[in-house]
């Protein structure tokens, strides 16, 4: 990758497309997630790694529920919608 930083646009819809250079350094693939942020006037991504909540069972949902600081109303509330 050259030291001279790439220049990218935006496009109508309001994406931008990381250098492929940009993405090999970072390890980047398609389909990875950023938080996005603004720092001193400059966009900032931040790579992040999602779990989707399908990945957890209902027995790990119960754990979590057990370890909240909820009310038992808002764990009665949040079983109901849970199926639990």
């Amino acid at each position: 990758m050259s030291n001279e930083a790439p220049l990218v646009q935006l496009s109508g819809r309001g994406q931008v497309t990381l250098p492929a250079d940009v993405r090999r350094v970072l390890g980047l693939h398609a389909g990875d997630a950023f938080r996005v942020g603004i720092e001193e006037g400059r966009i900032v991504l931040q790579p992040v790694e999602v779990m989707p909540v399908e990945l957890y069972s209902d027995e790990r949902i119960a754990e979590f529920l057990a370890a909240s600081e909820l009310t038992e109303e808002e764990l009665a509330e949040a079983r109901g919608r849970w199926g639990l």
